[in-house]
């Protein structure tokens, strides 16, 4: 918030022409001091954390002095601080109005802009700037802040770089130059704009992880080994004061398979919250009552992904199975509306669809407290666009995290995590802050009304007819060199085999092939699909003889979408969450047999089965007859049995009993 000393810039009251100037002057001057004394009050009670206090006494300085800018700058600032976006942004418009040389001003009228989703308006006001404060540094890392709200991630690059030429050590600047290099595929080079940030800044855990993740991103194996004893090094440097940028736990799935310190970051990124979850104290806020005299049970669901993406296609046949005599579903949104026949389905699917994408997270809370939900279910935990905050501020009295990330939250104010037997098994609890809540079979529901259409030739994949093909369609960050390894190994065991790849980088492929070749494997064994459309992927999957499972990270809806196709899968399960999935999905089509325990013998199980066509074949057989019957597939029985969980914890809230373990069956 600007300080007193600006105020000290402004010219004097001059003198006034009348019969009596010397007494105007100086009821001028009285008024002028009254509203600068008001003024220094609300500053004053801002810093102390009063801002309801402020935003009066800054109210009363624009009552005296309408025309000065700084006040409405301060007025808006604190506004914004009470959520009230709308009026800060009135304020803030006021305020660049009066006075169009103020970097604070436009600094924060550009901020609210991107939050209303208007980053064009932000990029505009910004070059209403005086022409020397647009040659600063700080100018440059705001337009490619915008730019890259924009998507113009290549234009945003530029504007970090020219940030950087003024500011070489702005650690912002590379941050973001990092993660628009990421939008643009880029690996190498966002992994090595974070590796400069931790140059910058050595302790930066952040940094360190992101590192790691992008390099994992280009299999730069040596790198991601150097990337990750970087990040062990900031790890052993934490300090319970010590304060980071905000981590992301998600970053960590490919890289350990470490359920205690999976947990350990997730509880590292949840204190970003403490300033607004009362459920750091629990006794500061009672959790809400559940809504009286129901009839059915109120259950939101809030997500980004209310559109054509891999959530939906997995949760809207379940949506529409959801018993109305039962529960009433309301779904918040704060993603985009692609228009898509997904999003219409999904919407079509909800007693109530709330569009949340301008609302802000204090905003989103008030709407959900308002609508008197009894069981609020995030389906994003800690990948992108996630709003993990409104449940920071309770607006719901039972809270739960399901399907969107695979592993804890670490956050007090989530109470169950939805999983299963294989995927969240009791014995685990202490790698968890929520309480196990287990689906019967798996936790994962699938869409059982999808296109059985015809599967694609092999010619119109781009496969020769007379290989065998082993596939695993996983992103590349997941593809680790201890699982590269075993795959050059078994395809050294099925001479007529070769991979079937979904990585469509041309400098990956490269690495890849160079990898391949390393361990005797002829470059051209590995065959490398394009991305596309997911109808049209989906009916190419058929034309692999086998999926092979990537670790730790495994493979989720991927997996399923093998299953789907006929595909047999083979996985690796290892003691987190992102390792048992595929586990859990083969155990809902009753082929357990192809979860593995050991690489060995995961190795051996795929090179068996392309050993043995009418084995596999059998395999193929089951898996195609699978779509009528089995669990995985019906989302009727999932349904139900969500809703049955659900039902459990409204009991035991009734009953004024805490969160407790609720196994399968029980």
């Amino acid at each position: 918030m600007p300080s007193a000393a600006s105020s000290a810039k402004r010219p004097p009251i001059g003198p006034h022409r009348g019969g009596n100037a010397a007494g105007l002057h100086g009821a001028l001057k009285k008024k002028h001091m009254k509203a600068h004394a008001a003024w220094q009050r609300g500053v004053d009670l801002n810093r102390a954390g009063r801002h309801v206090d402020a935003s009066h006494a800054f109210e009363e300085a624009l009552r005296l002095a309408p025309g000065d800018a700084l006040y409405w700058t301060n007025y808006a600032a604190v506004l914004n601080k009470l959520n009230r976006r709308d009026e800060s942004f009135k304020a803030a418009r006021q305020a660049w109005e009066l006075d169009r040389t103020s970097w604070v001003t436009c600094q924060l009228l550009t901020q609210l802009l991107r939050d209303f989703k208007k980053p064009e308006q932000a990029l505009q006001t910004l070059e209403e700037l005086d022409p020397a404060t647009k040659r600063e540094a700080r100018y440059f890392l705001l337009v490619g802040a915008c730019l890259s709200d924009m998507g113009k991630h290549q234009e945003s690059v530029n504007a970090f770089l020219d940030c950087l030429a003024r500011a070489p050590d702005d650690r912002e600047a590379h941050s973001q130059m990092g993660f628009a290099f990421s939008k643009l595929r880029s690996y190498a080079e966002a992994a090595q704009c974070f590796r400069t940030v931790l140059a910058i800044e050595p302790t930066a855990l952040d940094a360190a992880l992101y590192a790691a993740h992008y390099s994992a991103w280009a299999c730069d194996w040596p790198l991601v080994d150097a990337d990750k004893a970087a990040l062990a090094d900031c790890i052993d440097l934490l300090q319970p004061d010590t304060v980071t940028e905000a981590i992301s736990p998600f970053c960590l799935l490919s890289l350990i398979d470490d359920p205690q310190l999976m947990k350990f970051a997730a509880q590292w990124d949840m204190r970003r919250f403490r300033n607004v979850a009362p459920a750091w104290d629990p006794a500061a806020q009672p959790r809400p009552a559940l809504a009286e005299g129901r009839k059915r049970i109120r259950v939101g669901f809030v997500s980004g992904d209310f559109h054509h993406h891999a959530t939906s296609m997995l949760i809207v046949d379940a949506l529409e199975q959801m018993d109305r005599g039962r529960f009433e579903i309301h779904l918040y949104s704060h993603g985009n509306d692609d228009k898509s026949a997904l999003r219409k389905r999904v919407m079509a699917a909800a007693d109530q669809f709330v569009e949340c994408v301008t609302m802000n997270q204090a905003e989103e809370v008030e709407r959900i407290r308002a609508d008197g939900v009894d069981v609020l279910v995030d389906l994003k935990g800690f990948t992108q666009n996630s709003r993990i905050g409104v449940f920071g501020r309770r607006p719901a009295p039972i809270q739960v995290a399901w399907l969107g990330y695979p592993g804890t939250c670490g956050a007090p104010f989530i109470d169950y995590i939805v999983g299963d037997p294989i995927v969240t098994p009791l014995a685990a609890e202490d790698d968890f802050t929520e309480k196990i809540a287990q689906m019967p079979v798996c936790y994962q529901p699938n869409d059982g009304t999808r296109s059985r259409g015809a599967a694609r030739s092999r010619e119109d994949c781009g496969l020769p007819e007379d290989r065998f093909v082993f596939a695993s369609f996983n992103q590349s960050y997941k593809i680790t060199e201890d699982i590269f390894g075993a795959w050059c190994r078994i395809l050294n065991q099925v001479p007529d085999s070769l991979l079937w790849l979904l990585v469509p980088d041309e400098p990956v492929q490269a690495r890849l092939r160079i990898e391949a070749q390393r361990r005797g494997i002829a470059p051209d064994r590995l065959v490398f699909a394009d991305f596309e459309p997911i109808e049209r992927h989906r009916l190419r999957i058929p034309q692999a003889d086998l999926f092979l499972d990537t670790f730790p990270c495994g493979a989720h809806t991927t997996a399923s979408d093998a299953l789907w196709a006929g595909v047999p899968v083979v996985t690796l399960a290892g003691q987190g969450f992102a390792t048992r999935v595929a586990a859990s999905l083969l155990h809902a089509v009753d082929l357990g047999e192809l979860a593995c325990n050991h690489l060995s013998e995961y190795e051996t199980r795929a090179i068996n089965l392309a050993h043995d066509r009418a084995k596999l074949d059998g395999l193929r057989s089951h898996l195609r007859r699978s779509r009528d019957f089995a669990p995985l597939f019906r989302a009727d029985r999932f349904a139900r049995d969500l809703g049955d969980l659900f039902i459990r914890m409204v009991e035991r809230y009734d009953q004024g009993l805490p969160p407790a373990a609720l196994p399968a069956n029980k």
